[in-house]
């Protein structure tokens, strides 16, 4: 089963739409049964229960799903997989999602930097924690395929040959923010771009891991015609989603998952 990883900012929602179209009812974006957003992330109790639901489940995705929880399933291969962008430039990208696209308008970005919750968002979603040095074991020990969103291209014909022979790698990008003016204004600016830098330094750490070795191993490892597919694949490369699976999977997600979550955290047996 492919267990998709969803960091913020990081052309998620591009894979997300990837994975529904390639698997229709066969996806789903997950979350845990009784928890809310301060609590656990998704467990092996989340996913049994999913299974009532989903008896022929091969891939999930979500912002819940964390490396450091152990999936576990008779005869089920769990195949981590997840993307990672520069943290600084995430991190921007993610104060200015909160400001376009979620309205709020008042936020300041020299108190929204210091919460903790935004600084190191990556590694903590490996990790748990800001400890550049466990996500990297973590994502040894699980052999997690991280790809880089400024290769995206790349990453996807990577990922098809590492771990997802049957995903269907034709997509056109989603989610694309109108204007990246605020974004590329603390990027530009030294003493914003500064906060930016010491809010993620276990992110910088573990990004230039994954960069530097971690990364060019999955290039290594495709072999010498990796950049003549990556052209041939840009240049063919087929910019339209299955609208079937991906209309199937919405409806299961939205008619008969999400109302079975909804009825659930509020005390009602229904799987």
């Amino acid at each position: 089963m492919l267990v998709f990883i969803h960091i913020n900012k990081t052309a998620g929602r591009t894979v997300r739409y990837i994975l529904r179209s390639s698997f229709g009812l066969r996806h789903c974006e997950v979350e845990p049964w009784q928890a809310t957003w301060t609590g656990p992330p998704f467990s092996t109790h989340d996913l049994h229960r999913l299974r009532k639901i989903y008896p022929k489940l091969e891939s999930i995705g979500g912002h819940r799903l964390r490396a450091y929880v152990d999936l576990e399933e008779n005869g089920t291969e769990f195949k981590y997989f997840t993307f990672m962008r520069d943290p600084l430039k995430t991190s921007a990208s993610h104060f200015q999602y909160n400001v376009q696209y979620r309205g709020k308008k008042n936020l300041v970005f020299e108190d929204w930097i210091q919460r903790d919750w935004p600084r190191n968002r990556q590694t903590k979603m490996i990790a748990r924690k800001a400890d550049a040095a466990e996500a990297i074991r973590i994502i040894q020990k699980k052999n997690v395929f991280v790809g880089l969103t400024e290769r995206f291209d790349e990453s996807m014909l990577l990922l098809k040959a590492a771990m997802a022979h049957n995903l269907n790698i034709g997509y056109k990008r989603v989610n694309v923010a109108r204007s990246n003016s605020l974004a590329q204004d603390l990027l530009s600016n030294k003493k914003t771009r500064e906060m930016l830098v010491a809010a993620n330094q276990e992110d910088l750490r573990l990004y230039s891991f994954v960069k530097q070795e971690l990364y060019p191993s999955f290039q290594k490892g495709y072999g010498h015609a990796l950049e003549a597919d990556v052209w041939a694949y840009q240049k063919a490369r087929n910019s339209k989603f299955n609208q079937q699976n991906l209309t199937l999977s919405r409806l299961k997600q939205y008619v008969l998952y999400k109302p079975l979550l909804y009825l659930g955290r509020r005390g009602v047996a229904v799987v």
